[in-house]
């Protein structure tokens, strides 16, 4: 990119909405629209899962009071 365009595009006039639009599309394109949609549903399945903390303790060792 040569100086003049560049100068040109960050001379350009621009709304907060347009700005933001910008930085938006921007974000997406950094960290790829995959890595959001994948991190959303790692984030909603993890707030669904069980506490299962209660079943893995219910067997093996430390299950009983003294542990054994």
């Amino acid at each position: 990119m040569d100086k003049k365009t560049q100068k040109k595009l960050l001379d350009k006039q621009m709304t907060r909405r347009e700005f933001l639009q910008f930085a938006g599309a921007s974000l997406l394109v950094l960290f790829g629209l995959s890595n959001i949609v994948a991190l959303l549903n790692h984030a909603k399945r993890t707030a669904e899962a069980p506490d299962t903390s209660q079943a893995k303790a219910s067997t093996g060792f430390g299950s009983r009071k003294f542990g054994v």
